[in-house]
């Protein structure tokens, strides 16, 4: 489908850009106060396609009580659709990803993304975290990607004051959390 590929096409150029412009410190964050669900259905929704190709189920749970938080949309949405489309990647078929926002003790804001996929020991999760790095999935999918997705979140993170963590376990899938700061 030449629509399709050219919309991926133009993805991996606005990656290569962001990275380019997150390197060169340049990006600059376009605030405002959103709701957090409105950001993850669009993302769930870019996301869903694939997920059904690859019978992988996409489950959200936001808590109804988190706030509205003041950030950058197009980025959060950048943020979330790396994390979800990853998740989906590295799941095998009949595979589940669940999503799950809500606030911590301190008054973070934090989004789990979990998936019950094939996982990364340490050595495939720091090279996950080098620019350009590709952990290879041993599953039969064709895995598409410039290896820019987790660094660039962890930059975009970095940009809003928050973090992002990864708990993964070789054949038992991966979660990754995202936190934005109380503040926000």
């Amino acid at each position: 489908n030449v629509s399709l590929s050219a919309r991926h096409l133009l993805g991996l150029i606005n990656d290569i850009l962001d990275v380019s412009a997150i390197e060169a410190d340049a990006l600059e964050l376009h605030e405002e106060n959103i709701a957090l669900s409105d950001v993850f259905e669009t993302s769930a929704r870019l996301i869903r396609s694939r997920a059904e190709a690859g019978q992988v189920i996409v489950t959200p749970s936001i808590d109804p009580g988190v706030p509205r938080i003041y950030v950058d949309e197009r980025r959060t949405k950048q943020i979330l659709l790396n994390l979800l489309s990853n998740a989906v990647k590295f799941t095998p078929e009949g595979g589940e990803v669940s999503v799950n926002v809500s606030l911590n003790d301190g008054g973070s804001l934090v989004a789990a993304v979990a998936d019950n996929g094939i996982g990364m020991d340490e050595e495939e999760m720091t090279m996950a975290l080098s620019t350009f790095g590709q952990v290879d999935s041993g599953l039969d999918r064709k895995h598409e990607g410039t290896g820019l997705g987790l660094p660039l979140t962890k930059r975009l993170m970095e940009l809003h004051g928050g973090t992002m963590e990864i708990k993964s376990e070789k054949g038992h899938g991966t979660t990754i959390m995202v936190t934005f700061p109380k503040e926000r």
